[in-house]
């Protein structure tokens, strides 16, 4: 899978949780870009020199380093990706998870940037693990950008499925009775690790078992809150059944999730702002704004 850095700097306009680089399309446009110090220390893997200190660019409180005509081959530039005002709204309310339901322009998307490579306790018997990568390879194959496998060993894995009957594989889980999932991020709100925990007592069969794994890991695919806007059958929807189904609209709303036409791991604000800028330039000046993101 080809990985996406995004930049976190916004070119012609300051947004200090952005994760992408935002431009207005102009003919002959020589584009300049930057990246943030530790994102520059993050990118290549090296310290910067003195050389590298002529190419800063400061910018409010922002130290930016100019990408070197080297570096810049790496960056690629994808259109901004045109929603109208209907499906941002479902998008908004299940990207944004607030915490104790209280909506705050503050609260960020979250989105896998590595490939999930999952590990299955003993306890999983194989028909269900076959069961969960069948589910798992559906959404790969609509889904640009999240891909999902299994991994043999554990010490290759950054997500865990087991049951309450086996080894305790994260403390944060210990106490759950029922089923649930615990994931972690990074600083720029892409999620790096999780663990997927269901109680096989209270979840006696293996039909229970199965819808409650799959509901848990495709909320867990974007930290996603779930609706009560939604059909029973949506992965989205908040509503109790065994017999969900990934949905047209389940898809798509994936798939923006993981589309390069706007940056990711922003806040609400910076994301509503984003949006109103772009939609303006293609409303009065009929051009496109585009977001560049740099080939990890």
């Amino acid at each position: 899978m080809k990985h996406i850095f995004y930049i976190t700097i916004l070119l012609l306009f300051i947004m200090p949780n952005a994760q992408g680089q935002e431009h207005e399309a102009h003919p002959h446009n020589n584009m300049v870009n930057y990246m943030t110090v530790q994102d520059y220390k993050n990118r290549f893997q090296r310290e910067l020199t003195k050389q590298d200190s002529l190419n800063f660019v400061i910018i409010k409180n922002d130290t930016l380093v100019t990408l070197l005509e080297k570096d810049r081959y790496k960056v690629v530039s994808v259109a901004y990706e045109y929603k109208d005002d209907t499906f941002l709204k479902y998008y908004k309310e299940v990207a944004f998870n607030h915490p104790n339901d209280s909506v705050s322009e503050e609260t960020s998307m979250k989105y896998w940037k590595d490939d999930l490579k999952i590990y299955f306790s003993n306890t999983v018997s194989k028909h269900e693990k076959k069961s969960i990568l069948e589910f798992t390879h559906q959404i790969s194959n609509q889904v640009d950008s999240l891909s999902i496998y299994e991994a043999k060993h554990i010490k290759d894995a950054n997500y865990v499925i087991y049951y309450a009957s086996d080894f305790e594989y994260d403390a944060n889980l210990a106490k759950n009775k029922d089923a649930s999932f615990w994931v972690y991020w990074n600083g720029g709100n892409q999620l790096n690790k999780a663990f997927l925990k269901v109680n096989d007592e209270k979840y006696f069969s293996e039909a229970l078992r199965l819808a409650k794994i799959k509901t848990l890991l495709f909320q867990s695919l974007g930290y996603f809150s779930l609706s009560k806007e939604f059909e029973c059958q949506s992965y989205f929807s908040n509503c109790y059944s065994n017999d969900k189904q990934l949905t047209n609209f389940d898809f798509e709303l994936l798939k923006y999730h993981y589309s390069y036409g706007i940056c990711k791991g922003t806040s609400l604000a910076t994301f509503e702002d984003q949006h109103k800028r772009a939609q303006k330039a293609l409303k009065e000046h009929k051009r496109p704004t585009y977001f560049s993101h740099i080939i990890d």
